[in-house]
């Protein structure tokens, strides 16, 4: 079932695309980023349109932090995005700010909100929704969800298939909710959906299967897919369009599976886009945070992946 992870293609284009790159941000968050994306213009026309490029904004959450001066760093973080060429963005927390407050701030930079991470509960804790819409409505957001389903390690356990169904039955009730106000449950996914297994089902098909397309559709994060071991193709065509928007975030083998920018790694982007059958409304560039390594560059990150995405078609 498992293909090849590699492209040399990718390869290749990113070979090209190296020389073009801004790199200068390594080691400080506030060297002063190029205008544009750099491989924009060279690929206009041949790879993904901004407007379907976006940024999980937990790239930055070693940079962002909090306490004194987080917000004034989570600006930063959305006015160099903007410098960069991103046109969206897809928040983890308001730090702080109102909705009414942050909405301003994104359209101050030439920011949309393509997606929201946001705790929307659980069918013993739920969340409260509707004040949860009420800030999407305001931020411009139609699609939402947490960060990672009920069922993770080092959230509340789900250890019975029972366990899923009913947390599955809360989220389709939520996403009926989100669908009267105009809005999208998405659900996001861990490598732990794929790994936990009920006879011949895993806890992703269960959430699939107990939720209706109407109501809850999928953010696939094809990281953690791969990571479970699964070939990301096999996913996206199972399910169709009923994925709507990839977390774009690439798998080095070389060093033990850890995430890696966006072209380096080992992930067969361009199988996958074309699996999606131009279903597929956003392509969200992320890196989840190395806390504690100064060599991580989150800005380099972004950079480089809106440079990949804008040169691969799908």
């Amino acid at each position: 079932m498992k293909r090849s992870l590699r492209s040399t293609a990718r390869a290749v284009l990113l070979a090209a695309l190296s020389a073009v790159l801004f790199i200068g941000l390594a080691g400080t968050a506030t060297a002063a980023p190029p205008t544009t994306s750099p491989g924009a213009s060279d690929c206009a026309g041949r790879g993904v349109p901004l407007s379907k490029i976006s940024v999980q904004l937990y790239t930055f959450a070693g940079y962002i932090g909090g306490g004194a001066g987080e917000q004034a760093r989570h600006e930063e973080v959305l006015r160099q995005l903007a410098e960069m060429g991103y046109r969206n963005v897809e928040p983890f927390t308001l730090s702080g700010w109102s909705a009414e407050e942050y909405r301003a701030l994104l359209d101050e930079y030439g920011l949309k909100a393509s997606a929201r991470h946001v705790d929307v509960g659980t069918h013993t804790a739920p969340a409260d929704i509707a004040r949860i819409l009420e800030e999407n409505r305001v931020l411009g957001i139609k699609y939402f969800g947490s960060g990672s389903s009920a069922g993770a390690p080092w959230m509340q356990p789900l250890p019975t298939e029972a366990d899923w169904v009913a947390y599955a039955r809360y989220l389709d009730a939520v996403g009926e909710q989100a669908r009267k106000a105009g809005q999208t449950l998405m659900i996001h996914n861990h490598d732990f959906e794929f790994t936990r297994v009920f006879g011949d089902r895993t806890a992703f098909d269960i959430l699939m299967q107990y939720t209706q397309k109407k109501n809850v559709v999928s953010q696939l994060d094809l990281y953690w897919v791969a990571y479970a071991g699964l070939d990301p193709v096999d996913v996206v065509e199972e399910y169709g369009n009923r994925i709507q928007l990839f977390h774009v975030k690439d798998l080095n083998a070389e060093l033990n599976r850890r995430i890696e920018i966006v072209g380096r790694g080992d992930i067969d982007f361009p199988s996958i886009f074309a699996a999606g059958g131009g279903s597929t409304r956003y392509f969200v560039v992320e890196h989840d945070p190395r806390f504690g390594d100064p060599t991580f560059d989150p800005f380099e990150a972004a950079e480089e992946g809106l440079a990949y995405l804008t040169c691969t078609t799908y």
